[in-house]
């Protein structure tokens, strides 16, 4: 394993230490208005000069992240490939325990007789899977030289993760509100974790309370007393007034919108990434991971600003869902069309922006496509996971009525 870490280091040192990472600083696809260390550095540099980095329209951090990426500036690079190793080691032993955990709880539920045909089985690779898909996935490369702090979020998925593979509901929580405060969001994933806990649930909520809350003030002690921080981090996430674009479709539905609906369809689109968290962890209220995994992707499809390093971690937790593979329908189509679309971009974006051959259009219709794919590719996973839930319950042979083979049909 340590090869693999060595060639993974060797490959974020030669993207980031070389002209190949000012490129990626640039391209939309991979940095945005909240993850841009450009604006980081803008934002260091004004406190720097005794100015309030907030007075702007540059700065979209919160303050404790200013703080502590105004540390680690001057070795940012080596700062952000330190972080991606960790989140890919933590990651391995997150998923190990992960799947550990799933073939547990399979074994101590009543199945029907055919039951070991369809059986888990215990497979010691799955989180070497998942620390190869993390350490190789160019998205992860391109993301760690361009020093994005899509990075940093992405340690705490894993960190998140790993409290959820060893059933912590107190480190989930203050990892979820570490998160919440970059990125406001990820809170949504607490609901699967509480409603699996429910004895825990108190406990949780306490501590991300209390936890946000100490965040909070003390980025209100550090910015002097001023509350200006709030307007330009969660009301820029909210609000959405910058359209430049990325690989998401906000930014092209909201420039397109009339301006007196934008209230009304931005309350709705922001409202659409909160209502998935409850219907799906009712669904499957025993699986934690699989609604976690969807959360992320889901948050990756329809947040505003967002990028392709918001598909990192979802990526690497496929393996946990290997043994539903022989049930995908539309598997190979999307890893094609992701391999495709991704080429695509920077070609449109030329074309669109340096060639003039182009329009917006062009370059929108290839990130609906691909939030298109990555739909396809979650709900193929959420309805291989039902049609094997339902033939452990009832058999994998088809039932015959009046001589004819039933369809099954899951709603």
């Amino acid at each position: 394993m340590l090869g693999e870490f060595a060639v993974g280091v060797f490959l974020r040192l030669a993207t980031s230490l070389t002209p190949l990472s000012h490129w990626l600083e640039e391209r939309v696809e991979i940095t945005t208005p909240t993850s841009s260390w450009k604006r980081i550095e803008e934002g260091i540099a004004l406190k720097q000069f005794g100015l309030d980095p907030y007075a702007g329209d540059i700065v979209h951090e919160p303050p404790l992240n200013i703080m502590m990426y105004s540390l680690i500036s001057s070795y940012s690079s080596y700062f952000f490939i330190l972080v991606d190793i960790l989140s890919a080691l933590l990651l391995k032993i997150s998923i190990d325990r992960i799947h550990k955990n799933m073939v547990d709880q399979e074994d101590n539920e009543e199945c029907h007789s055919t039951f070991e045909k369809l059986k888990m089985k215990l497979n010691e690779k799955t989180g070497y899977y998942s620390l190869l898909i993390f350490l190789f996935n160019p998205y992860s490369i391109a993301l760690c030289a361009s020093k994005s702090t899509q990075c940093t979020t992405n340690l705490l998925y894993a960190v998140m993760l790993y409290g959820v593979s060893i059933n912590s509901v107190v480190l989930v929580s203050v990892v979820t509100a570490l998160a919440s405060y970059s990125t406001l969001f990820p809170v949504m994933v607490l609901v699967p974790i509480f409603l699996h806990h429910r004895n825990k649930a108190l406990t949780g909520i306490v501590t991300f309370v209390v936890s946000f809350s100490l965040l909070h003030y003390t980025s209100y002690l550090v910015c002097g007393g001023n509350w200006s921080y709030v307007q330009s981090v969660y009301g820029f996430i909210l609000t959405v007034p910058d359209y430049t674009p990325n690989i998401g479709a906000a930014w092209y539905f909201f420039s397109e919108m009339f301006s007196h609906f934008t209230v009304l369809f931005l309350s709705v689109y922001q409202l659409n990434l909160l209502l998935y968290s409850l219907p799906l962890s009712l669904k499957f209220p025993n699986s934690p991971p699989l609604v976690i995994f969807s959360l992320l992707m889901v948050l990756a499809l329809f947040k505003p600003y967002t990028c392709v390093g918001d598909y990192v971690v979802p990526f690497a937790m496929l393996p946990l869902w290997l043994h539903l593979f022989k049930y995908l329908q539309q598997f190979y189509v999307v890893a094609v069309a992701t391999v495709v679309l991704t080429l695509l971009w920077p070609v449109l974006w030329y074309l669109w922006v340096h060639c003039l051959n182009a329009n917006s259009n062009f370059y929108f219709a290839i990130t609906l496509a691909f939030v298109l794919f990555q739909s396809f590719l979650l709900s193929d996973i959420l309805y291989a996971k039902m049609r094997r839930d339902y033939a452990l319950k009832n058999g994998i042979e088809t039932k015959k009525i009046d001589g004819q083979d039933t369809v099954v049909t899951l709603n």
